[in-house]
């Protein structure tokens, strides 16, 4: 089992997946929104960086998690 890590944020938006998958892109700016005051923008930002680091996956505006919360640790 390998051990993933992230940041704070990087978290609290993982558990937004996590608590919502399959949500849609549209869904996660608007929950992102109110949770965070963030822009559009920031979570598109945010969508694209936990694809790149494998975590979640965005097909179709349709994001899913690819690694269970047990799996990963905070730092």
């Amino acid at each position: 089992m390998q051990d993933y890590q992230m940041g704070v944020i990087e978290s609290k938006f993982a558990d937004i997946i996590w608590e919502n998958e399959p949500i849609s892109s549209t869904e996660l700016v608007k929950v992102c929104e109110k949770e965070f005051n963030w822009k559009k923008s920031t979570t598109y930002t945010m969508i694209k960086k936990l694809c790149e680091k494998q975590f979640a996956k965005s097909e179709n505006a349709i994001v899913t998690s690819l690694i269970p919360k047990e799996e990963v640790r905070m730092n």
